[in-house]
């Protein structure tokens, strides 16, 4: 489980104008799926304007439906909204892309591949607009965007039909005020914590998980050759991929390193149904396992090497921002493995400032268990990283032990 130190400076809010949405068509899309078709010129007469995406306010009387989907597919609204694959950390001259429906995982060159949003188009909406847009789908039930990370959608996967998405309204996850504690040990009045591990699996990973299942659930009515989805696991991942998986009916299979892993974590994806492998090797060689199947078999890879999972886990910093009132915290302080979840954070702090509804972005510090924590030994041993005493060690022996083993 995750919990996210916050520090801040004051607790002012700011004003926030009332919503008002320009969308009136509430007939549902001609086209069940939008192929990917970015766009990044900014000239009207090439780029048609983008219909403002719908506030939750509109569905005032909305039980005349079925259920939640169906009144979903009613008010679906058209938009030019995209998003598509680019190589990690790429020359800004390159041109190499990947469509979102295509299943890849690494660039030309054998690197990561990131998720890039086409930010004109979400520029025609000011940060205002955004800011009451999102707010205005808080604790709502409406389809998807009850769920903390599908508030968010135009920012996550902009193009997904709603009968795609795959979700248990995850994220809208406590931030508290940790008053005493701050005080006591640390001579704080303003520490907050967010604890993304208040979720139906234990953990911050469901937050990715249901952008990557849900994905798979549309490459699936694609006819892409994807029969299920398989990942190596230490416990959290196996865990939220099978419940995911579970929920949308696709077959999930989990590789686990023999007896290194809490029952709590191997019963998850036994009881969700996955097809469990318990492997005599450590997490490093499930990994290596899982590469190998699911490059010659139709299996998709839910492991951090599929960069869909950022979209998700980085609404969780755009809902601490959310839950400030959009007052931008001075300090984050987020626990770093794989340093997947901290490039998140900063992904969705960097959306928020690029599209206008903050000005700044708080200072991000990466905290690692002393006895896994690459980073910080890399970076010391070349002179290039101060150490410090971190003073948050909240975490229990057997969670120390665990994360130890992520290799």
């Amino acid at each position: 489980m995750a919990a996210s130190p916050i520090f801040r400076s004051s607790l002012l809010s700011p004003q926030l104008l009332p919503y008002h949405s320009s969308t009136t068509d509430k007939s549902p899309s001609t086209a069940h799926f939008t192929p990917i078709k970015a766009t990044t010129s900014s000239d009207p007469a090439t780029t048609p304007p983008s219909p403002a995406p719908q506030s939750s306010n509109h569905l005032k009387h909305r039980r005349s439906a079925d259920n939640i989907r169906d009144e979903a597919r009613r008010h679906n609204a058209a938009h030019n909204f995209s998003a598509k694959y680019v190589p990690f950390n790429a020359d800004p001259t390159s041109t190499e892309s990947y469509s979102l429906d295509e299943i890849v995982y690494r660039s030309r060159s054998g690197g990561l591949l990131d998720v890039q949003h086409d930010m004109d188009a979400l520029k025609k909406f000011d940060g205002q607009y955004w800011r009451s847009l999102f707010d205005s789908r808080v604790g709502k039930t409406t389809w998807p965007y009850g769920s903390g990370v599908w508030s968010k959608k135009e920012w996550v996967l902009p193009e997904i039909d709603g009968d795609d998405i795959v979700s248990a309204f995850e994220g809208n996850s406590n931030l508290f005020w940790a008053e005493r504690f701050g005080k006591q040990f640390l001579g704080m009045n303003d520490l907050w914590v967010k604890h993304c591990g208040i979720s139906h699996t234990g953990s911050f990973k469901d937050l990715g998980m249901t952008v990557l299942v849900s994905q798979v659930n549309r490459l699936r009515k694609l006819n892409r050759p994807v029969v299920g989805v398989g990942c190596a696991s230490t416990g959290d991942t196996s865990a939220a991929l099978s419940a995911y998986c579970a929920a949308a009916g696709i077959p999930s299979i989990v590789f686990l390193p023999a007896n290194r892993i809490s029952i709590a974590q191997l019963v998850q994806p036994i009881a969700n149904g996955a097809f469990v492998l318990s492997i005599d090797t450590d997490f490093d060689g499930c990994m290596q396992l899982i590469r190998e199947v699911t490059s010659e078999l139709p299996i998709y890879l839910a492991n951090s090497l599929n960069s869909l999972r950022l979209e998700g886990q980085k609404t969780a910093a755009i809902e601490i921002l959310q839950q400030f009132d959009w007052e931008v915290p001075d300090w984050v302080i987020v626990p770093g493995g794989n340093l997947g979840n901290i490039y998140a954070f900063y992904k969705g702090f960097h959306m928020c400032k690029e599209l206008g509804l903050v000005d700044r972005i708080p200072r991000l510090v990466c905290a690692q268990a002393s006895n896994a924590n690459p980073l910080y030994l890399d970076n010391y041993k070349t002179g290039n990283f101060s150490p410090c005493f971190a003073a948050l060690l909240i975490f229990s022996k057997n969670f120390l032990s665990s994360l130890s083993r992520l290799g």
